[in-house]
């Protein structure tokens, strides 16, 4: 990407521009602006607060061009690409592996210095505020959005800036077989809570609760059988359909109520120097210097792997600087790993259910 930016699959470079924001405008990648819907009255100490919310993103794009006459197809481009109204993936050259779903809503080119130089400023909204993970090259599939090897041309940044492994690690498994009998990890490896797509196909009986522990929320459904095909639940727009016999058909009556979200897991602890035994792990690292950071390894998980198996295990507490202590029993083992936030699933069934299959979509999510 050479000219700083992409709009719709093309390059600002290939139409003649490059992107040369003002320093207020730089850090795009900033968290829109948040509102908190709140209420106070007359007489009454205080107020309540109802919850937060974000606003459409906007982005002010500042783009150059020289020694190119206005007239030899240079302005008929940027009015084709950056049309009012035009929607396409905004993807940014310093953050090639998430893009912004963005809508094209000003172009202003009265900054014209000559017939062949000047600034043209791109306004756009992102709609729904948020960056999610993009594929990066032919390296990455479904698959492998969760690590980034460091062979990736961008590794160092995605690294800092993401919880993404840097490991072939065990990624916790979004599609199941059956009714899962235990808790189920979904791992967001970005750093603003993800909209999570389910798919569930069975039998609801008096119907079925789908819960994510860790943010409190709940969806759950009711009346559908084996003959309702798959039911699907879009967790951005709040759209449910079933999709039968290659068909797909509005169906909100399967869905009780609710939606879940995963709560990122950014930032990580990486490079952890491990050796577990029994429920116990010991590190080489220093876990902590003030001891009130000790109540933030609570609740975390941490992979360990032999020649025999791998999983996450689920931390108990922090003992000291050099030692934690497991839930349960671990894997036997010696390790460089990392120490995560998960976000723990549970599936209710009630009478007569059962579920043939449960899948869950979402993507890493960003400011």
């Amino acid at each position: 990407m050479k000219g700083g930016f992409s709009f719709c699959g093309i390059d600002i470079a290939d139409i003649g521009l490059e992107y040369a924001p003002e320093n207020k405008d730089t850090y795009v990648y900033a968290p829109t602006v948040t509102n908190i819907h709140e209420e106070t009255f007359e007489g009454h100490d205080g107020g309540y607060t109802y919850g937060a919310y974000k606003e459409p993103k906007v982005f002010t794009l500042r783009c150059f061009y020289e020694d190119t006459h206005i007239a030899k197809g240079l302005m008929a481009k940027v009015f084709n690409l950056f049309r009012v109204g035009k929607q396409g993936k905004l993807i940014f050259k310093r953050r090639p592996w998430c893009y912004y779903h963005a809508t094209v809503t000003n172009i202003d080119i009265t900054e014209m210095l000559s017939y062949q130089n000047g600034i043209i400023t791109v306004e756009m909204k992102a709609y729904f505020p948020f960056a999610r993970a993009e594929k990066l090259d032919s390296e990455w599939d479904d698959i492998h959005l969760f690590y980034n090897l460091m062979t990736d041309k961008c590794h160092n940044e995605i690294m800092q800036n993401t919880a993404l492994f840097d490991k072939e690690y065990m990624v916790p498994a979004m599609s199941f077989t059956g009714t899962p009998q235990n808790s189920i990890l979904l791992y967001n490896p970005g750093t603003e809570r993800a909209k999570v797509d389910i798919i569930i196909s069975g039998t609801a009986g008096d119907g079925i609760t789908i819960a994510n522990n860790t943010t409190k929320q709940m969806a759950r459904y009711i009346a559908f059988n084996n003959e309702s095909g798959e039911i699907y639940t879009d967790g951005t727009n709040g759209k449910t359909v079933r999709i039968l016999n290659g068909k797909t058909e509005l169906a909100f009556l399967y869905h009780d109520y609710g939606f879940i979200e995963l709560e990122p897991a950014f930032p990580i602890l990486r490079d952890i120097f491990a050796t577990c035994t029994g429920s116990t792990i010991s590190t080489v690292n220093i876990l902590y210097s003030d001891p009130e950071e000790k109540e933030w390894y609570n609740g975390k998980y941490i992979f360990l792997k032999n020649n025999l198996e791998n999983k996450w295990c689920k931390i108990n507490r922090c003992e000291d600087k050099h030692t934690l202590s497991l839930t349960q029993e671990g894997i036997n083992c010696s390790i460089q790993t990392s120490i995560v936030s998960m976000n723990e699933i549970t599936v209710t069934p009630t009478q007569g259910s059962s579920i043939n299959k449960l899948s869950f979509i979402y993507k890493p999510t960003f400011a």
